[in-house]
């Protein structure tokens, strides 16, 4: 990876969990998908923060325990699946930057639950150790996991919202683009006229919320679902970041995407 100096251009790449584990698998990687990645990444040798989902690691123990809804006495054992959401996570984590190291790529997991902190329903972050990371020419990898709030209580933070986060807060580099790699070819829409379901390619971020959302089957997600991504992605846009989405089953898409090539997926436009 490139030495990032401040000011410099750099991408967002998320890999979805539903990308790099089997969600309805509990604890199933994707092996193949991650190395695939891994190695598209690296060809592309472009300067950039990787995030990356929970599928089936994080997600099925956070609803065994209603992690997402805070702490409730009712739930038996609780705050043992708190404990339990975040070791998986880092074990999904940890298989990740395994094989960037294994390829020489300096890279560093950056915990989520160390950096952001809730307070009253505000998200509160110290990203010292990411700008760190990107001036010393090491690839960070934040991922969704548990957050502690100031007042005793916690929740999930998705990997979409840390994007938000990061996009908000990381004012002295300049993100360019943001990234979205899951198991589908981009945002499904429900095309009355024509009684099917098609990709979009193109969507002006104003048009997000009036979306005919094509229903492509329920999974296990406890972060909210494609309307908690599109929700979190209109508020992308609205800093003036485009976003891609993109499937990362395809190979060569995530090369494509980061060297900003040609490919099928859903662009979305930042307002005029």
């Amino acid at each position: 990876m490139l030495f990032v100096k401040k000011n410099e251009d750099i991408m967002i790449l998320k890999l979805g969990g539903s990308l790099i584990t089997s969600k309805n698998e509990p604890f199933s990687l994707r092996k193949e998908i991650i190395q695939n990645s891994i190695n598209e990444i690296i060809r592309s040798n472009k300067k950039l923060i990787i995030v990356h989902g929970g599928g089936s690691f994080g997600h099925p123990i956070a609803q065994e325990y209603e992690i997402s809804r805070g702490r409730k006495n009712s739930i038996e054992n609780q705050i043992f699946g708190l404990s339990k959401t975040h070791e998986v996570m880092v074990q999904l984590n940890s298989y990740i930057i395994q094989k960037f190291l294994e390829q020489k790529i300096p890279t560093l997991s950056i915990q989520t639950s160390s950096i952001f902190i809730n307070n009253n329903g505000e998200v509160f972050c110290n990203l010292d150790a990411i700008k760190q990371c990107l001036k010393l020419g090491i690839l960070p990898v934040v991922y969704g996991d548990i957050i502690f709030s100031l007042d005793g209580n916690f929740s999930i933070l998705s990997g979409d919202k840390i994007i938000l986060l990061l996009c908000q807060n990381l004012k002295e580099f300049n993100i360019n683009k943001v990234i979205f790699a899951f198991e589908e070819d981009g945002i499904y829409l429900y095309n009355k006229s024509k009684d099917k379901i098609e990709v979009v390619e193109e969507i002006n971020c104003n048009d997000i919320g009036s979306l005919p959302l094509a229903n492509l089957g329920k999974k296990i997600d406890v972060t909210g679902g494609i309307k908690g991504k599109l929700d979190n992605i209109k508020s992308i846009c609205t800093l003036n970041i485009p976003v891609q989405i993109i499937n990362g089953l395809v190979e060569g898409n995530i090369f494509k995407a980061l060297n900003n090539e040609k490919l099928k997926c859903t662009n979305i436009k930042i307002p005029s």
